[in-house]
């Protein structure tokens, strides 16, 4: 029998044995080193400032993303912690990946309120992680030393200083003066008053916007205020009402010395007339400011015609029945009128209601001596 030509001799065998492991070797090698360089070295670092611990730690791993990487380790990611890398994120040779413990927190500023994760240990630090800035005037609470404990209530009040200007009124002052020539119990108003300006400098207080107090820082009048005058009478008061205790016998006589006398005033000449009534309010409305004879208009002064009573002249003036109706009293002629003439006068009262209740009527005047 004859043997192939290519046939391999037991010789070229081992040759061949020898190249495929060869191959094999090479092969393997070249595998493993590709294995290898997929494992990474990844630094783990978590920090818990909350209580002080910070533990590094020197992991390897074939993982290609973070969240990989840390179910292999067996790492829990707490809700409020906070991870320098997402989950989703590649993982690479080399990384350093930081954990920190977070707390939940209540932010009351700038108007809003919200819940936030921090991870710093006191209020202070808490804001400033939080990108909080803060001025002079600004109020923390609890204060920036406490301890950041879970759903703690952190609120940032903002305290501004403001100042502003306002005109304000000043109230006048009233000044009372006695007039002998007013009856009693009444008033009659000579000057009016009136309130002056002043601009006031406030002090505003604003906490969050809103104002919680205000303080003068000064004053300054701009205009002064005019004071009031008022007149206070002091005279008796002579009533024109009816009074039986009156009588021509009784108060019409003579005296010793043969004299006519009424009410005890001695008089020279009787005289019948109308008489009618004015007030003093017509002064305050710019009707007059003196009689004809330059008296102030009030209770006792009788605007007459000086062709039949003299300017001057005194007088008692009563109803003609003896003044058993009214009575005006004594009184003298201070003022005239247009409308004043012959046997007429015009009494004056301190109102127009006592004007009104007059109205005209027949009177004796006594001319006194």
């Amino acid at each position: 029998m004859k043997l192939a030509k290519n046939l391999i001799y037991p010789k070229n065998i081992k040759r061949v044995i020898l190249a495929l492991l060869l191959v094999i070797a090479v092969t393997f090698v070249s595998v493993g080193a590709v294995y290898d360089v997929a494992l990474k070295n990844v630094t783990l670092i978590q920090i818990n400032e909350f209580d002080g611990t910070n533990d590094i730690k020197q992991l390897k791993t074939r993982k290609l993303t973070v969240g990989e990487f840390l179910n292999e380790n067996q790492i829990l990611i707490e809700e409020n912690d906070v991870i320098s890398k997402d989950v989703d994120d590649e993982i690479s040779d080399n990384d350093v990946l930081i954990i920190r413990e977070g707390r939940l927190v209540e932010l009351s500023a700038d108007g809003k309120m919200e819940i936030v994760t921090v991870t710093k240990p006191t209020v202070g630090e808490a804001i400033k992680e939080l990108g909080i800035e803060l001025s002079e005037t600004d109020r923390v609470t609890p204060d920036k030393n406490e301890p950041v404990t879970e759903n703690i209530s952190i609120a940032v009040d903002r305290y501004v200083t403001e100042y502003t200007v306002e005109t304000e009124a000043v109230e006048f002052d009233t000044k009372r003066v006695e007039d002998s020539s007013l009856e009693k119990g009444k008033t009659r108003i000579i000057e009016s008053g009136k309130k002056g300006k002043k601009e006031v400098k406030y002090s505003l207080l604003k906490k969050n916007g809103e104002v919680i107090s205000k303080e003068v820082v000064s004053e300054t009048i701009i205009e002064k205020p005019v004071t009031r005058v008022v007149k206070v009478g002091t005279k008796k008061k002579v009533n024109f009402t009816k009074s039986a205790s009156k009588s021509t016998a009784g108060n019409n006589s003579k005296n010793s010395t043969g004299e006519n006398t009424i009410h005890g005033y001695n008089y020279s000449k009787k005289l019948t007339v109308t008489a009618t009534a004015y007030d003093t309010s017509l002064k305050e409305n710019g009707g007059f400011s003196k009689t004809a004879m330059g008296l102030t208009p009030g209770y006792g002064i009788v605007a007459v015609d000086p062709r039949i009573i003299p300017l001057g002249t005194k007088l008692y003036i009563e109803s003609p029945d003896g003044g058993k109706s009214w009575s005006y009293g004594y009184c003298v002629a201070g003022d005239t009128g247009g409308a004043i003439k012959g046997n007429r006068v015009d009494l004056c009262f301190e109102t127009n209601r006592e004007c009104i209740k007059f109205g005209r009527r027949s009177a004796t005047v006594y001319i006194l001596n």
